[in-house]
């Protein structure tokens, strides 16, 4: 580090002794104000702004200006070798101001770790990152392509570090089985123990092109020892219609997540429904307790093949009724593996509310409602209804095929004795 700041200001130092335009006193406070949209007070000492800058004036101006946007010191560049009375011209100081003032790095998703010797994980995203090891090492990514790419780092000491992430994608790799951000490399993801912040802030929606919509396909997969709860703000700065596979296994086995999943989890996705979008999202997450009613309210139109397959599916944890309107905005023909094992294994459960289906109707599909309450054993009242309509009553003729096992070991349904066969 000294070394590439001995260069830089040897290089100032020779467009000062060489350049023929000065740099007055105003002119760098006016480059500063320009720049960084912050106001240097000028020296008390100086009669004339117009005075030509030295060296020193220009680096303590620059110390300033980095005290200001950080909120403390943080360059002493002004009480330094290259802070000398050689006046400063234009091309060193534009170079100084652009160069030598830094804002803070921004941190929007933080990941602590359980004791470790290394962590890794993959980007599939362009963009600009950085990266906060929780060791003192912050590595900063350029990444021009969306190639899927590992990042790994080896601590001195094994323990507990949390990671910061910062930074903006600028393009999203379109390939439908690859996560814009995933932890599911060399088995990094048995070794999260907590996340905070937000990933949406740093991989947000870039235009409605849904290409340029990121994924987290199997992003947290398998985190098996990762406690606490989901971050309600996890996926903000992603808004429009979903992407093919986009929550596909997100948090699937992440059995140590507690509580309510958050309000507003998915508020800014709107839209038309996309293939597999939330297959197996809270997959084998036992410790979860309930689902917000708005979970998926800007989801509308007609559904697709396997959008809610495996959702819920071996959540054990979660208790009392499923929210009304979970899927109320949803109409039109019912598609293949839609419901798939939405909700199986979740034996917590006490109720159905009516129309949590929308209002969907048309030929019955393969695998449409297979297993949706599977092991479902504390439901009670009646069955599932659109419009007070029983499901087996809308599809008299539904094969195993299409329903089976959707009401298996739902016993205690208050209808339960008149459920055909084929979905029981």
């Amino acid at each position: 580090m000294k070394k590439i700041l001995s260069l830089f200001f040897g290089f100032l130092c020779i467009f000062a002794a060489n350049a023929a335009q000065v740099a007055n006193v105003e002119y760098v406070h006016t480059l500063i104000e320009q720049e960084w949209d912050i106001s240097i007070p000028y020296n008390s000492a100086l009669s004339d702004v117009h005075t030509v800058a030295n060296m020193k004036y220009l680096l303590t101006a620059i110390d300033v200006a980095n005290e200001i946007l950080n909120g403390e010191p943080t360059t002493n560049y002004g009480n330094g070798e290259f802070a000398t009375l050689h006046a400063a011209d234009t091309i060193a100081t534009n170079q100084a101001v652009e160069t030598l003032i830094q804002k803070p790095i921004e941190y929007k998703f933080f990941l602590t770790t359980t004791s470790t010797n290394s962590f890794s994980f993959k980007i599939s995203a362009a963009g600009e990152f950085v990266v906060d090891w929780g060791d003192g090492t912050v590595e900063t990514i350029t990444k021009p392509d969306t190639t899927n790419t590992v990042y790994s780092h080896n601590y001195d000491t094994a323990g507990a570090y949390t990671i910061g992430i910062g930074g903006q994608a600028t393009a999203y790799n379109t390939d439908e089985y690859t996560a814009s951000i995933s932890f599911y490399v060399n088995s990094s993801q048995t070794k999260i123990a907590s996340i905070d912040g937000s990933l949406g802030a740093i991989f947000g929606t870039l235009s409605s092109d849904t290409n340029n919509q990121p994924k987290f396909y199997r992003t947290f997969y398998g985190a098996t020892n990762m406690t606490g709860s989901i971050p309600s703000d996890l996926f903000a700065g992603i808004s429009g219609a979903p992407a093919e596979r986009m929550f596909y296994y997100t948090f699937s086995g992440c059995s140590g997540l507690t509580g309510a999943i958050p309000d507003g989890l998915f508020v800014g996705i709107s839209g038309a429904p996309a293939f597999a979008m939330f297959y197996g999202t809270f997959h084998g997450c036992s410790g979860l307790t309930s689902i917000p009613s708005d979970l998926f309210a800007g989801i509308s139109g007609a559904p697709v093949s396997k959008m809610f397959d495996s959702t819920f599916e071996d959540c054990s944890g979660l208790t009392g009724a499923i929210p009304d309107g979970l899927f109320g905005n949803l109409t039109g023909a019912p598609a293949y593996g839609m419901f798939d094992s939405t909700f199986s294994d979740c034996s917590g459960l006490t109720s159905i509310p009516e129309n949590l289906f929308g209002n969907i109707s048309g030929t019955a599909q393969s695998n449409m409602f297979f297993q949706t309450f599977y092991n479902c054993t504390s439901l009670t009242g009646p069955s599932a209804r659109i419009n007070g309509q029983y499901l087996y009553e809308i599809w008299p003729d539904a094969t195993s095929g299409q329903v089976g096992d959707m009401y298996y070991r739902a016993t205690k349904l208050d209808d339960y004795s008149n459920i055909p066969s084929a979905w029981k």
